[in-house]
């Protein structure tokens, strides 16, 4: 028979109960933490989430905006090539009107050179080569203002071309590469939680030491002392 120790056992006995009250109170903790993890996960993914959603619509109308600065680029450069054409058709049919106007002249002083008062076949010969020398440098001036005209016109439609290119660039400038996004943490982990059944299992071990510590007796073929 053992006699207990009636300090001891009330010790064991509240030992007992702390170290149970004590293995639930950590799992309580453990679970609080994994809670307070889990929701502080949740709101940081959602941030970055609403994050990289405003970027993506941010970058989305900044491309809207270069497509249209792009079309409008187009006419601009559309109207100034129509205006450029319509210069340069103008200043052919000046030329045109211009050798019309030479040749014109050209028939008129030769008929004069042979109606004129110069006697011989001699004078008719040398009043004919003035007027088709004239003639020739005139169609030489024209031929040359054709020329340099032609070369105008064209380096004009290639600096319309070139400023339409420069807009275009200078609008895609900002869209040429997509927004950065931001990296979401990674999906919560819970650590791994206390054991309960080894904290209780440790906790009785212990009291039972204190419970039985002052008893006397035998139990079990256990001597207790006497």
């Amino acid at each position: 028979m053992v006699i207990l120790n009636p300090v001891s056992a009330a010790l064991g006995v509240a030992q007992l109960g702390m170290g149970i009250a004590g293995a639930f109170g950590e799992q309580q903790k453990h679970i609080d933490q994994v809670k307070q993890g889990t929701f502080e996960n949740m709101i940081s993914r959602r941030k970055t989430q609403m994050s990289n959603a405003y970027r993506q619509r941010a970058y989305g109308r900044s491309v809207d905006a270069a497509k249209e600065q792009q079309q409008f680029n187009a006419d601009a450069a559309g109207r100034a090539y129509v205006a450029e054409q319509i210069r340069f058709d103008e200043q052919m049919a000046e030329f045109a009107f211009n050798k019309l106007n030479f040749e014109k002249q050209l028939v008129q002083e030769l008929g004069t050179a042979a109606a004129g008062e110069r006697y011989g076949k001699s004078a008719m010969r040398l009043a004919a080569a003035d007027v088709l020398g004239q003639y020739g440098r005139n169609q030489e001036v024209l031929a040359k203002s054709l020329a340099s005209a032609a070369r105008k016109s064209e380096s004009n439609l290639k600096e319309i071309s070139r400023q339409q290119f420069s807009a275009d660039y200078a609008a895609y400038g900002s869209i040429r590469e997509g927004p950065l996004m931001e990296m979401a943490e990674p999906m919560y982990q819970a650590p791994r939680g206390p054991n309960m059944a080894l904290s209780i299992a440790g906790s009785t071990i212990n009291a039972a030491g204190t419970f039985f510590g002052g008893a006397k007796g035998k139990m079990f073929g256990y001597d207790f002392g006497s």
